[in-house]
């Protein structure tokens, strides 16, 4: 009788810790800071599943890993991108990004980045619908870099960031 009262007990709790609330009953917030840092500046990278730090240097390595910078064999670069984001949702949030890169010497390079977040417009309303204001938000980085190549396959880079959201 004991071991009857001891599993109702056990189950009666299991049941009671398994309940769990809708989905429509859970607010998704956004909890991370700037999230547009995580969006992909170039249509390389984009179109390979976010791996830019995998691929081959280029003049927007400076957004994945300044480090690679050091390995490019040209001796300046510049690069113009624009991406509407989730374009077929909202038509005016887009991501625009200039970068740039000058080789100092046979070893070490010198880059710099503009990423603008444009959120698009957006209006305000009361409790009951009514119209109370626009908003236009937008995000920007401005980065500015230095790599050093140290060897034949090994190189280091140093990234400072300036953020506005």
């Amino acid at each position: 009788m004991k071991n009857f009262w001891f599993l109702i007990l056990i189950f009666s709790t299991t049941n009671i810790f398994s309940q769990t609330t809708s989905f429509g009953e859970n607010l998704n917030t956004i909890t991370s800071a700037v999230p547009f840092l995580t969006i992909s500046p170039d249509s390389r990278a984009g179109s390979m599943g976010e791996v830019g730090a995998a691929t081959s240097p280029d003049v927007h390595s400076i957004h994945w890993n300044s480090a690679k910078l050091a390995f490019l064999e040209e001796e300046a670069g510049f690069s113009i991108s624009y991406t509407p984001w989730l374009s077929k949702l909202v038509p005016d949030i887009s991501l625009s990004h200039i970068s740039g890169f000058y080789k100092l010497n046979e070893i070490s390079t010198l880059s710099s980045s503009l990423r603008y977040f444009s959120l698009g417009n957006i209006q305000f309303t009361n409790d009951q619908g009514d119209p109370v204001g626009e908003y236009d938000p937008n995000e920007y980085a401005l980065d500015l870099a230095y790599s050093m190549k140290l060897s034949n396959n090994f190189s280091t880079g140093l990234t400072m960031r300036y953020i506005y959201s």
